[in-house]
């Protein structure tokens, strides 16, 4: 198991999705739709079993070019739990070996303007956890 494995795949996942640039860190410079993501929180010994649960945030961000009701009509494709575009679907079918057990995406939050890097962009936050 190790941290930059899940990261890998992570990133492996999300570019399963098409014309979204990913990333296994938060890269200096972006080239939007991207996405990458963040590992959050920690907890050892979350079950009797000794099993390790890691909390990632994966960080969607579009630019915002156009009309900002077809950029967040992009960003809605995002949110679906199935489908080609789903980050969900992305990340829960990514091949993480032996790296985690499981993955499961619980939710997304904090939808809209996003500062990356001193720019604005639009963008949603995804919660992620790894049991290892």
């Amino acid at each position: 198991m190790s941290i930059k494995g899940i990261r890998d795949a992570i990133k492996t996942g999300l570019k399963t999705i098409d014309k979204l640039e990913a990333y296994d860190n938060a890269p200096d410079n972006i080239n939007p739709p991207c996405a990458f993501p963040i590992p959050k929180d920690g907890t050892y010994d979350f079950t009797a079993g000794n099993c390790y649960e890691l909390g990632f945030e994966i960080l969607l961000l579009l630019g915002r070019q156009g009309d900002i009701e077809e950029v967040q009509e992009k960003l809605d494709d995002y949110l679906a739990p199935t489908g080609s575009r789903s980050i969900k679907a992305a990340l829960e079918a990514a091949d993480y070996g032996s790296h985690a057990d499981t993955v499961r995406v619980s939710g997304f939050r904090d939808y809209g303007g996003i500062v990356f890097n001193g720019i604005v962009y639009i963008g949603v936050k995804f919660d992620m956890y790894a049991l290892v």
